[in-house]
């Protein structure tokens, strides 16, 4: 980030706008450099939050959160159900508490949205600055005069600076009007024109939570065996109609949000889609009857791009390798157990009962009255401290070195 921008904004009041990983990196770079309750955070259509490198509890060794992603854990806590059985760790990992709604538990970031149906933020870390009080959380906006701004609760904010972190809008001049005007869940698997399929767009789909790159390379194998020859395609009426029922679905998957990226899908499950289609889905059925030990590595290790090699004899046992590499310090056979019992309990489904009891004492007249007084805040603070004190509040990955196995 340039200094001469950073130094430009020192000691001001500065408004940051979006929910997204950008708003939360400049929030965590410039909190320094500002006074404390001088750096504002807006996030007008609420967020979900998730913490992408930490530790699970205070003993263990950090790891990235997104390794919760075995297929026998898909199994157990599908991700287009919401990760039931598994959904209160999602909370507890990114927002410190089983209360912490949409992993943070911060009514001015909250919206309609279900777990997982909705693009999560993976920089939680930075809502740790909220929690410490130097950095403030603000709602919908509802006007704008000269330098203050106008929320929807009635409060009011002037600043010296306003930095929109608001997302891009995808632009094609290089094509044609009748091209450009489509939008991308009018494209098969929003990758090939349904007019055109020597056009194909790579690398535009969003994932909910996960690696943009993870998808392209799916999108890439998918459209190299299309072009080969290898894969073909369904018949244009087939297409339309697998066009009609995906938009379809997302339409309904992301019916409470404000569907501005226009790209969103669930990952892993997209993912599979394309595998599917080029014939890459591991055929878990013919490797448990060969080597129930390999079907086990298979299913127990996170999600890797190595798991579409495995219908491939040469490439097989480097894959299984590369998988019984990645499973080491992951999810056990008696955590899926754990994870089934609190999905059986319907442990998630009480959580968000009292999320939004939380969430509606929050913004009751009451509580907004009474919150600031000294017996409310020192109640706050015994609250938070297991938070402040005893929550993994400071691990970051550090891109130098690797990922611990």
């Amino acid at each position: 980030m340039d200094n001469h921008v950073v130094t430009c904004c020192l000691w001001k009041r500065v408004l940051v706008v979006g929910g997204g990983e950008f708003a939360s990196d400049i929030i965590t770079y410039w909190h320094e450099d500002v006074k404390p309750a001088s750096l504002h955070w807006c996030i007008p259509r609420g967020q979900h939050f998730f913490r992408n490198y930490a530790k699970l509890l205070p003993w263990r060794r950090p790891q990235a959160l997104d390794k919760a992603s075995s297929k026998i854990l898909r199994w157990v806590a599908p991700h287009r159900k919401g990760k039931p059985g598994l959904a209160w760790a999602c909370h507890w990992t990114s927002g410190g508490s089983l209360l912490a709604y949409q992993g943070h538990g911060i009514p001015e970031f909250r919206n309609d949205a279900h777990f997982f149906r909705s693009f999560i933020n993976k920089n939680a870390n930075a809502l740790d600055l909220i929690t410490d009080g130097i950095v403030v959380p603000k709602g919908k906006m509802s006007g704008c005069h000269g330098n203050t701004i106008e929320y929807a609760d009635g409060s009011t904010g002037e600043y010296d600076v306003i930095i929109l972190c608001t997302g891009f809008c995808k632009e094609f001049p290089f094509l044609p009007q009748q091209i450009r005007s489509k939008k991308f869940c009018e494209r098969f698997k929003f990758m090939f024109d349904a007019d055109d399929l020597s056009l194909v767009f790579v690398g535009f789909v969003r994932p909910v939570v996960g690696s943009i790159l993870t998808i392209a390379e799916s999108q890439s194998r998918l459209a190299a065996r299309v072009f080969s020859g290898r894969v073909e395609l369904p018949s244009a009426d087939q297409r339309q109609r697998i066009i009609a029922e995906d938009a379809d679905f997302y339409r309904d998957y992301f019916k409470e949000t404000s569907r501005r990226i226009d790209t969103l899908v669930e990952g892993l499950g997209y993912v599979d889609e394309l595998a599917n289609i080029t014939g890459n889905y591991p055929d878990f059925w013919s490797l448990f009857k060969q080597s129930p030990k390999n079907w086990l590595t298979a299913v127990l290790s996170p999600y890797h791009g190595c798991l579409y090699l495995l219908n491939d004899p040469e490439r097989r046992e480097m894959a299984l390798a590369t998988l019984r590499r990645h499973k080491a310090g992951t999810n056990s056979p008696i955590q899926l157990v754990w994870i089934s019992l609190f999905r059986l309990l319907w442990f998630d489904a009480l959580l968000d009962v009292l999320g939004i009891i939380k969430y509606k004492i929050q913004m009751s007249k009451a509580w907004k009255a009474v919150k600031d007084c000294r017996v409310i805040a020192c109640l706050n603070n015994m609250w938070l401290y297991p938070k402040k004190h005893l929550f993994d509040r400071s691990t970051r990955y550090d891109r130098s070195k690797p990922l611990s196995p």
